[in-house]
């Protein structure tokens, strides 16, 4: 019968830490779960090793201050994400999700060994990219409590922060381009209010968030292009660059080829601040709802709202559009920004939109809510 290694014992599949520390006349017994599976004896030796020179250091040098937890942290580091002009969102959507599990826990206790159950529980409910933003959220606020947060001269996690590794599932989600038929088919089975947004976001590749807040005030007026041809769209919607503050974002202007116009065109009269509304005139927040899966589902067709904008992307591929315009027409960060934006810039880029063609299909208009 195999024997449990000094200090640890395996209660179910998981390791426990279980030993005394002696520094002269001093003890203190250690129980507590190293987080670690059977099959990951090693991790478990580590964490009990570190433990035991935690414990050691305590009783050489008295009673300390009780450890600060990861929640604590977790607070602290979101609200440096709010000083410095960032989105607190992503980070406060993975912290609540953690929260319930390592929440709680003193920081020196955040490691794989205490994150793995949760990794496990999580494989078939969400993707593992989504696992691995939680994870890198997690290891920002160990790095944070490590490196910038004190307790007078003294760090609130003073070990080096934990490597945490992220699961590998091969379960990402691969893009999905849409022929012209499938195009058809999916807009046959939506619904009234939804098919000019759809159809409007594979003429421009633009991103949801574009589409559903896009004001008739944002068209642009340039001289020689036609009407409709040029929006702007402010740093507020804009998806910009995740290192940059609020404050230094960027907007942009998304060109309108033909189709696109087209598709605007039939939504003049709408009786709405917002070019495309929902079923009663109003914004909404979101087109990749129930009603949009529904026709994709019906179609038979597995693209998810963003493969309209992979569509466009690769559409412009299929045409010769060069790779630097291609990324100006999808709203990518672009060094040129001066040359590229300006009117002679703005219709070059029209030109190169244009390039998108469907031989032989007439250009369809929206009528009484409806192509026609």
């Amino acid at each position: 019968m195999a024997t449990n290694p000094a200090g640890l014992i395996l209660r179910g599949q998981t390791w426990h830490i279980r030993t005394t520390v002696k520094v002269s006349t001093k003890s203190r017994r250690i129980q507590e779960t190293t987080g670690c599976q059977k099959e990951d004896l090693a991790t478990a030796k580590s964490i009990l090793e570190r433990r035991k020179l935690e414990v050691t250091k305590e009783l050489l040098d008295g009673p300390k201050h009780k450890e600060r937890t990861f929640a604590e942290a977790a607070v602290e580091y979101v609200l440096s994400l709010e000083r410095r002009g960032k989105s607190t969102k992503p980070a406060e959507y993975h912290l609540n999700a953690l929260d319930p599990v390592i929440g709680g826990l003193p920081l020196s206790h955040v490691h794989q060994g205490t994150l793995n159950p949760w990794i496990e529980a999580q494989y078939g409910q969400i993707k593992s990219g989504t696992v691995e933003r939680t994870l890198h959220t997690v290891s920002a606020v160990l790095n944070y409590a490590a490196r910038v947060l004190r307790d007078g001269n003294k760090p609130w996690l003073i070990t080096q922060p934990p490597k945490i590794v992220a699961p590998d599932w091969n379960d990402q989600t691969v893009p999905y381009q849409l022929s012209w038929d499938e195009q058809d088919k999916l807009v046959s089975y939506l619904a009234d209010h939804l098919i000019p947004p759809v159809q409007f976001g594979l003429a421009t590749g633009a991103r949801e968030a574009e589409i559903t807040s896009l004001r008739w005030d944002q068209a642009c007026e340039v001289t020689g292009l036609p009407k409709y041809s040029v929006w702007w769209i402010p740093p507020a919607i804009r998806k910009g660059s995740a290192r940059k503050a609020s404050k230094d974002q960027e907007g942009r202007y998304l060109i309108c080829n033909q189709m696109a116009r087209s598709v605007i065109t039939g939504q003049e009269g709408n009786g709405s601040e917002v070019v495309f509304p929902g079923p009663k005139g109003k914004a909404v927040v979101r087109f990749n709802n129930k009603g949009f899966r529904n026709a994709r589902k019906k179609a038979g067709i597995p693209c998810r709202f963003h493969d309209l904008r992979h569509t466009f992307g690769e559409r412009l591929s299929a045409a010769g559009v060069p790779w630097d315009y291609r990324k100006a027409l999808l709203g990518h960060v672009i060094g040129d920004v001066t040359a590229r934006y300006s009117a002679p810039g703005l219709a070059l880029m029209l030109e190169e939109a244009e390039k998108i063609r469907r031989d032989g299909v007439t250009i369809l208009h929206v009528a009484g809510g409806r192509y026609a």
